[in-house]
């Protein structure tokens, strides 16, 4: 982890341009068209793991400690290289929908679609290279640019009090979407806010252990407010500028800011177009900062150039990025995956109860190896799964795997290691 030098709007700044990348946009916007205010699940959800997080920012902030770190204390570098490659997997699938979303967009402008991948790709790598402050308020600006024409698209519709109105829709059409669905998009979203470096990196590199737990909650508030209102444009302007129409459904949010400034002004649809490019370049910064950070604990021992520590990851996120499924659903599969593997852990450790090395790393391939075969399953489509399958399996066959020897459990607490000893260990 960095020094600890971000103030608590830096903070919150930063934790909502995570949460509010273009994957949130363009991802709510898709699913809007087929579920409604439903659609606003995924910021529901993000909110609720923000509030959780701020009751872990001080011990973050305290230890600096990133999560494959915390397990490596515990379990030594093995594990923390394993838990490590687990959290390469879900930040993949969140990276791949910052690049889909901004090669959508600049598709719109007429660039073939190979072309505006590469472009991402090499935006994506040298955006991350920024300083982090600098980044923060640029994210600032462009989150709020979006918030703003988003605004104007429900004023020119004459529905903004359907945002006032967006929660108790929302209450309603929940209730239509199957439980099952609701219960996993609402676990493996909040979870992966409380566990995932990409979010833990910020309260540690905060000044204060206050600036850490208030930029927590100050982000959550803000991402609650503006959860609604990507959906509540979709649902309002659907039919005025006929967005079920396009072949790119992932292209909704992107069209309507771009049809609603670009109806008064040229330069300002194209200002626009930016402003949202940007927004998607700055969020999958902050993830391919942790993503590095990741490659680096995975490929340690091994001589790999620092430069691929970040290239290696955006290739692979480019990969899923081109196979165009859902936004959301690519990041929600890829978040079970790391849940499988890691929470079954997780939960021995907060108990009391750290297993051994041997079966902590045998418990968590178990649980990845268990959801990863059944996600495998429902994409081929050879047996229609639950959707909540992957984890129903993998939690219980990961328990089992570290608890079917007695003598794999140490019943003591785990120790507490001082945030210096930690980095000297890793």
């Amino acid at each position: 982890m960095a020094d600890r030098t971000l103030n608590v709007w830096e903070v919150a700044s930063l934790l909502v341009s995570t949460s509010c990348g273009i994957g949130f946009f363009l991802g709510t916007g898709e699913l809007a068209l087929r579920q409604g205010m439903a659609a606003c699940l995924y910021a529901v959800a993000t909110a609720i793991g923000l509030v959780a997080l701020a009751l872990s920012a001080a011990r973050l902030q305290r230890t600096g400690q990133s999560i494959w770190t915390y397990f490596g204390s515990l379990y030594g570098p093995a594990i923390s290289q394993q838990v490590a490659a687990f959290s390469l997997i879900w930040m993949t699938g969140v990276l791949s929908t910052q690049i889909r979303g901004a090669s959508s967009i600049l598709a719109l402008s007429g660039m073939p679609q190979a072309a505006s991948i590469i472009s991402v790709d090499c935006l994506v790598l040298a955006f991350s290279f920024l300083r982090i402050s600098w980044l923060s308020g640029i994210f600032a600006l462009c989150m709020c640019g979006c918030t703003a024409v988003l605004a104007l698209a429900l004023a020119e519709t004459h529905n903004l009090i359907l945002w006032l109105r967006a929660p108790v829709i929302f209450e309603k059409s929940i209730h239509m979407q199957p439980v099952e669905h609701t219960a996993l998009v609402l676990l493996s979203v909040a979870a992966l806010v409380l566990c995932g470096a990409d979010y833990q990196q910020f309260p540690a590199m905060a000044r204060t252990s206050a600036h850490a737990r208030s930029g927590c909650l100050i982000a959550a508030t803000i991402v609650l407010g503006i959860g609604f209102l990507p959906a509540t444009a979709v649902i309002a302007g659907a039919n005025l500028w006929h967005l079920s129409h396009l072949a790119d459904q992932a292209q909704v949010v992107p069209t309507l800011l771009i049809r609603v400034i670009g109806s008064s002004s040229h330069v300002m649809s194209r200002a626009v177009t930016c402003v949202l490019i940007i927004t998607a370049l700055g969020s999958a910064c902050s993830i391919l900062r942790a993503m590095s950070d990741a490659t680096a604990a995975v490929s340690r021992g091994v001589s790999i150039p620092p430069a691929f520590h970040r290239m290696l990851p955006i290739f692979a996120a480019t990969l899923i990025a081109i196979y165009g499924q859902s936004i959301i659903n690519v990041m929600v599969t890829l978040n079970v995956v790391y849940l499988a593997a890691v929470v079954p852990l997780l939960i021995l450790t907060l108990l009391g109860y750290p297993v051994l090395n041997q079966a902590a790393r045998r418990s968590m391939f178990v649980g990845a190896g268990v959801s990863a075969l059944c996600a495998l399953i429902e994409w081929t489509r050879v047996i229609h799964l639950p959707e909540a399958t992957p984890l129903i399996l993998g939690w219980p066959c990961a328990l089992f795997a570290a608890l079917r020897s007695r003598a794999a459990i140490i019943q003591t607490k785990p120790d507490r290691v001082g945030a210096r000893e930690v980095h000297q260990r890793s």
